[in-house]
Parts: C-alpha cells; structure tokens; sequence
C-alpha cells in the first residue's frame, strides 16, 4: 500500500477514487503503479477533500466510484474511507454511482438508502460469467460469487437503489459465447440498466503485455484458439459482434433496460432532486 497525494479529488466528470490500482487479482490492469502489480494506493485525506470541493460548488451532481479500484477492497474494513465519502456526499445532497465486486458494500446500505431517497444511487455488479470457476479466472480469488451479486442485486433493489449490472470484460473465446445468455437473463431483472461496454475491449499500450500474458496463462486453450484468429491488438471484438451487438440492444430497447455508452453517460450525468425537481449537471464546475 501506498498513499496518493492529490490535489484534485474528482476528475472533470466527477469521478472519485478514493482507491487506486489492482485491488485484485484481476486480468485487467488499469495501470502501472510499480514493481508490485498488486500494490493498492490510498487517498487517506479523500473525505475531507472532497467535503471541501461539494461545498463550494453551486449545483450538484453525481459521484462516480470505483473506475481505479474496487472501493471495498481489503482495505476498507480498517479506513472507512468509502464510507465517510458516500456520507460526504448524502450531506451535501449529491448523486453517487458506485462500483464494486465485494459484499462490505451492505454495510453502507444506511448511507446509500439516504442518498436514494433525495436523488440518484445506482450501484454497478459485473457479471461477465455465470461461471464462478470462469469468474475466479477473469476477477480474482478475492472477488465475491455470481451467486452472492444476484442477491445484492435483489437486495439493493429491495431498498430503493438502483442496479447497473455490467458484461465486462468480454474476451473472444474465453466468454463471448456466452454473452447473450447474460444479457438475457439479467434483461429479467427489475434493474436500470446494462452496460457492456460498446461490446468491445479496450487494452491500452501499456497494460497491453500484462494482459496477454494474463490471458495466456488463465485461459491457455482459449489463447490457443485466439491466436489463431486474432492478434494481440489494443482492442478485441468478440466473435460475431455485428449481430450479437444488435441482438443485445434490442433485449434491452425490449425490456426498457438503458444501454449503450451515450444513454448510461446521460443518465449518471443528469442530477435529479427526488424532492424539488431536477436540473442537468454535466460538469459541474
């Protein structure tokens, strides 16, 4: 662990990550922190900061969570610091988006239940499989059942949060074959959306060795028949995409379900005030 010392606590779209880097041992790499891959750095001061930026604001809007590194990581049983920023921005009446892949998140379930009930409170769960030995592979050992995300799925939709189950990563041979069977399936579900990602796999330059390496040693028949077929690019479209990515729209267009990049961004972005009203807030400046 490390501690990160930054002078701006959201990005420009309002991101916050309190959090940063491989909290597991994922197949995905969002960055090259160091010699240790695994090495976790944290935003100690994250609660005051952010407390400090709301309040000078003059509209609100809403906090994404969790794009760097899970925000219920290992660390957080002792830091808390999650919690004290979920509570920062109830106080201040702002939205949240929060991402995740562990049950601690039903410990904040007071806090989350309190933004809920003056704006926007969407919680993301991937489900890139149905497979937990597939799963383990994709995620890491640390990462929570298939199982154990459909009943936070039912049990923050019992208390008034909203669900964004996310497909992701979609990697060809490994599990794209199973994608429309997921998308079904979840379709089903009293939830606010389904982001798969444009139903494609961005690696950029410089994870782009970790992840093939990862890939091959993870999935080696799968690496096999992928070679055959592919090469290690910077962006993987799974087998069929055209048709399946249309197929996967109209389940969701069906069942009223958002999808696709542009309908998700607006939707996080618009604020809305469950009591008085709602205004747009894009940047929030």
């Amino acid at each position: 662990m490390y501690i990160v010392d930054s002078k701006n606590i959201l990005t420009p779209q309002n991101g916050l990550n309190i959090y940063r880097g491989r909290t597991e041992n994922s197949i995905l790499l969002t960055e090259v922190t160091g010699a240790d891959p695994l090495d976790i750095g944290v935003k100690k001061d994250a609660p005051d900061q952010l407390n400090q930026v709301l309040k000078t604001r003059r509209s609100k809007g809403i906090i994404i969570i969790g794009n760097l590194g899970d925000p219920y990581n290992s660390h957080e049983e002792e830091y808390l610091l999650t919690r004290k920023c979920l509570q920062v921005i109830e106080n201040n009446d702002y939205g949240v988006v929060i991402s995740t892949k562990q049950s601690l998140i039903e410990r904040d379930m007071d806090v989350l239940k309190g933004i809920a009930r003056k704006t926007k409170c969407a919680v993301e769960l991937t489900f890139p499989t149905f497979d937990n030995g597939m799963l383990k592979k994709l995620e890491g050992e640390e990462v929570i059942s298939v199982e154990e995300r459909f009943r936070l799925l039912d049990l923050f939709r019992e208390n008034g949060i909203d669900i964004i189950a996310k497909v992701y990563p979609i990697i060809p041979f490994v599990n794209d074959e199973e994608t429309l069977d997921i998308v079904q399936r979840l379709s089903e579900y009293d939830i606010l959306g389904i982001d798969f990602m444009e139903y494609r796999l961005a690696i950029k330059k410089s994870v782009r060795e970790f992840f093939y390496t990862e890939f091959k040693n993870r999935f080696p028949e799968s690496y096999e028949a992928f070679s055959a077929e592919y090469e290690e690019t910077g962006e993987l479209l799974p087998r069929n995409y055209k048709e399946n990515l249309k197929t996967i729209t109209e389940m969701c267009e069906q069942k009223n379900l958002l999808c696709g990049k542009k309908k998700l961004t607006d939707w996080k972005r618009k604020y809305e005030n469950k009591t008085t009203g709602d205004q747009m807030s894009i940047f929030d400046f």
